[in-house]
């Protein structure tokens, strides 16, 4: 009776959410050229052909057609005639002519199989984006992001100016990207699971001497307030990447190397992690655009094939602080605060591949990411960690989406006995009810034994204008 108590709920959550309203506003850059998000979306946020040209181009549209297509002029700031005078005046550019930044909302329903219970998440997280150009060679992207963790809210924020000296070569100031498949881009709410790895502990056990000498030491658990690794978030950093068009304007290479922080806006130690990417698409729309466009109500089709190479070498550093209150034997109160802290330092590399397949109404791709640690929980033994995931889309209309996504994390302990492989099936589909709304119903799977019996169902809503 619970199980079906929970679908209903579900079902009417859909209803409801289908026909409370009809948002009739578009994100920015639909704005700015007045068009629709299909222009650069598959479905959104994934990216089609024509999305990656035009961010591989600096937010700008290909062959130099971006003054052409731009409905809502740029204010400008500076005469032409001012860059003959300089350095005696100042290079003229231009800002967005409208306000450049959308809003987008993300609710979930979540039903946990374990707990047998039914969750409105409304909201799940709130974004403020902003994306546009300034003048003839700067771009800029952010995004203020306002999420629900645990009943409580967390703000993120990212912001980054972008220097486009020509089309296909940028240098990137801000946050920046390492891994090759953006998991802001997925479909799902689901992340890609080769990016959930993480080797370094959120907490430890620390020991200290016991003041009142009934026992040789105690026993705390320790936190860290450093943020630590993953190779799917991003980083503070440098980024100097570029594309260009094969034969015949068709596919490309695309290639990046980066100097980041590795954790936080302020870095946690005095190291700088180093990545670098590189791919190449065999056919398909040309990286920089150009090469002949799919019929523009299949703009979801670029048969093409993409293959790359990656490498990301860092080190990690954190802090663990414990800290308990204990009887004691000393005048006063008779308690005592004892504290331990603990430092932890690992050095580890990330080495992979990954391949994007687009065949007719078909995307299939993924990668597979090896990661090697040093000493990611200070007791000097290394990790080797292993993983990799597939996913299939297929698109059955243009707003109708289907989804299996199939990945595994195995790893390697040096000296304790190796844990069972994770194993994870995310089967779902996503359909557009209008233009900028989107649902997405979802399963969430752990296929090995230690998971078996936590599936988690989920349904999601995601508009934006």
């Amino acid at each position: 009776m619970r199980v079906h108590r929970s679908a209903l709920i579900v079902a009417a959550g859909i209803f409801v959410a289908l026909w409370a309203c009809n948002a009739e506003a578009i994100p920015a850059f639909s704005r700015k050229y007045q068009t629709g998000c299909s222009t650069c979306h598959a479905l959104y946020p994934k990216l089609n052909y024509f999305g990656k040209a035009f961010r591989n181009n600096g937010y700008r549209f290909p062959r130099g057609e971006d003054g052409t297509a731009t409905k809502i002029p740029p204010v400008l700031m500076g005469a032409d005639a001012y860059r003959d005078l300089f350095p005696k005046a100042l290079w003229p550019s231009d800002i967005p002519g409208g306000f450049p930044a959308s809003i987008r909302g993300i609710s979930r329903v979540r039903y946990y199989e374990d707990a047998r219970t039914t969750t409105f998440e409304f909201p799940h997280e709130f974004e403020l984006l902003t994306g546009g150009t300034l003048g003839d060679s700067f771009s800029f992207f952010g995004e203020l992001e306002i999420e629900n963790e645990n009943n409580e809210n967390e703000l993120g924020m990212d912001l980054s100016l972008q220097y486009d000296p020509r089309p296909g070569l940028h240098v990137r100031f801000g946050q920046v990207v390492p891994h090759p498949i953006s998991d802001h881009l997925r479909l799902t709410a689901a992340h890609y699971s080769a990016y959930d790895t993480r080797t370094t502990p959120s907490s430890v056990t620390l020991t200290a001497p016991n003041p009142n000498g009934s026992t040789a030491t105690l026993s705390m658990r320790g936190s860290t307030e450093q943020d630590r690794w993953r190779f799917r978030s991003g980083q503070a950093g440098i980024e100097v990447w570029g594309a260009r068009n094969g034969p015949n304007d068709r596919g490309g290479l695309t290639w990046a190397l980066g100097l980041v922080n590795g954790q936080g806006v302020i870095d946690a130690n005095d190291h700088k992690d180093v990545f670098g990417r590189v791919a190449y698409k065999f056919g398909g729309y040309g990286e920089l655009g150009g090469g002949e466009l799919p019929q523009d109500l299949e703009f979801w089709r670029d048969d093409s094939i993409k293959v790359g190479f990656f490498t990301y070498t860092g080190k990690s550093l954190n802090v663990y602080d414990a800290a308990t209150t204990v009887v004691t034997g000393l005048p006063g109160t008779g308690l005592t605060t004892v504290s331990a802290d603990s430092l932890i330092e690992n050095e580890f590399t990330v080495v992979g591949g990954e391949f994007d397949w687009w065949y007719k109404d078909m995307n299939v791709f993924g990668l597979y990411m090896r990661q090697n640690d040093d000493d990611p929980r200070g007791t000097g033994e290394t990790i080797d960690t292993d993983a990799w995931f597939v996913e299939g889309n297929y698109t059955v209309y243009p707003w109708l989406v289907g989804i299996v996504r199939y990945g595994q994390t195995s790893q390697d302990f040096q000296i304790r006995k190796d844990p069972v492989t994770q194993k994870f099936f995310i089967p779902g589909v996503a359909f557009l009810v209008r233009a900028n709304i989107k649902f997405t119903l979802e399963a969430q799977a752990r296929l090995d034994d230690p998971g078996k019996g936590s599936n988690l169902y989920l349904v999601g809503i995601d508009w934006a204008f």
